[in-house]
């Protein structure tokens, strides 16, 4: 994907096999065999399968495509496109940053007022985007069971890259392979 910080989700197969998909935030298919790759620094990489595993997704989702409803895109053209119910759907997000290192301005944390992800500490306000992606997910139907985040935070990870810590071009390359 050439990722924007939007909420654009495009259908993709093996027709598109080797393509940079322009101007999106999340693929998604049934075809086997096709891979799905997302990069992302701090952001979150989010996995999408069916219980019978398939159809797949991946998204890249910081606080704008949060914000933007990138998950609610996602899978509102999941149920449409590959006949997906969310009741259905396994969720996996991936390493990112944590809340503890996440600090944001008032504008943004005000965009997430309603969900448990965001927290006031001294006059300071952090978020805690994969709760947030979480929240998203049940509200929207799928099983809090089937929601698995992965506590490793990307900028207190040496092996991985973050924005926040001074990595301004590298990204971690997460591939998903249908």
């Amino acid at each position: 994907m050439e990722q924007v910080h939007g909420n654009r989700v495009v259908v993709v197969g093996k027709k598109d096999d080797g393509k940079t998909i322009k101007n999106c935030d999340a693929l998604i298919t049934s075809d086997a065999g096709v891979s799905l790759s997302v990069h992302v620094a701090d952001c979150l990489p989010i996995f999408v399968t069916d219980e019978k595993g398939q159809v797949f997704g991946v998204i890249h989702a910081g606080w704008r495509g949060l914000a933007k409803g990138i998950i609610r895109e996602t899978l509102l053209l999941m149920q449409k496109e590959l006949r997906m119910k969310n009741e259905e759907l396994i969720i996996f997000i991936g390493p990112h940053i944590c809340k503890k290192h996440y600090e944001v301005k008032d504008d943004v944390y005000s965009k997430f007022l309603t969900f448990k992800g965001g927290s006031l500490k001294g006059g300071r306000t952090f978020l805690d985007l994969g709760e947030i992606a979480k929240e998203q997910f049940v509200s929207l139907g799928v099983d809090p069971k089937n929601i698995t985040i992965d506590p490793t935070c990307t900028f207190e990870s040496k092996d991985l890259f973050s924005f926040r810590r001074g990595d301004k071009t590298d990204r971690n390359l997460y591939i998903l392979t249908s």
